[in-house]
C-alpha cells in the first residue's frame, strides 16, 4: 500500500513540475515553490492555507494532493476576491469495523490541480473541509514571474 501510495505522490509531482520545466528550459521566467505538509487524526476542524501572488506572477498552479484513511474531505480552491476556482471531495467509503474478525483498512488518494495564467495579486485561499478526517495532505504551489 506504502508503494502505491509514494507511486501516486511521484506521478502526482512529475505531472505538476512538467510545466515549469518547460517554462524554465525556454528562458523566460523565475519561480518560487511551496509546499505544505498536513497531517489529520479524526480531524472535522475546516482549515485555510493562503497562497500569497505578487504583481509580477505570470502564471500559478496550485496542487492538492490527499491521502485518506477514513471520513471525507472537501477541497476548495479561491482566488483574492473570494471566488471560487475549483473543489473536489474524496470519501472513504468503508467503515473501519465493519469486519467481524478485524479492522478492514482503506485507503483513498484524491487531487485538486489548477493553474492560472495572470493570476490575481492577492491571497488565494485553499480551504479544506473534513469531516471525521485521518490521512495526509499536501499543498503545492507555485509562481512563475
Amino acid at each position: 500500500m506504502t508503494k502505491s501510495i509514494k507511486l501516486i505522490a511521484t506521478v502526482s509531482l512529475i505531472l505538476f513540475m512538467a510545466p515549469i520545466a518547460l517554462a524554465q528550459h525556454e528562458g523566460h521566467c523565475s519561480n518560487s515553490n511551496t509546499t505544505r505538509s498536513i497531517e489529520l487524526d479524526d480531524s472535522s476542524s475546516n482549515e485555510v492555507i493562503k497562497v500569497e501572488v505578487k504583481d509580477n506572477s505570470k502564471h500559478l498552479m496550485i496542487g492538492v494532493n490527499s491521502t485518506i484513511t477514513s471520513g471525507s474531505l472537501t477541497m476548495e480552491i479561491f482566488d483574492p476576491k473570494g471566488n471560487k476556482q475549483g473543489n473536489f471531495s474524496v470519501e472513504s467509503m468503508m467503515s473501519s469495523n465493519s469486519s467481524s474478525k478485524g479492522k478492514n483498512k482503506e485507503t483513498v488518494c484524491g487531487q485538486l490541480n489548477k493553474s492560472f495564467k495572470d493570476p490575481m495579486k492577492g491571497d488565494w485561499t485553499v480551504k479544506l473541509k473534513p469531516k471525521k478526517v485521518s490521512g495526509k495532505i499536501q499543498i503545492n504551489s507555485h509562481q512563475m514571474q
